[in-house]
């Protein structure tokens, strides 16, 4: 399967709307790092849609919602 990384900066801006983020698209669990795209600096908003364009599954590294808004 598919999976869109979003690794967030700064541990979050304590959003999801604005949350900007280095994401990366992983082909599928055979694919090799080699084989990542990288997609920049984007919002996490951008990066599920990527998401759901290519049937892919979004893995946020980050702090949760609920640690955001703590």
């Amino acid at each position: 399967m598919a999976v869109v990384y979003f690794k967030s900066e700064d541990d979050g801006d304590g959003t999801y709307e604005g949350q900007l983020g280095h994401a990366y698209l992983h082909p599928d669990d055979d694919a090799s790092e080699d084989e990542e795209h990288d997609l920049g600096f984007i919002t996490l908003e951008r990066a599920a849609q990527i998401a759901v364009d290519h049937g892919a599954e979004l893995d946020i590294d980050g702090p949760t919602r609920e640690e955001w808004s703590a």
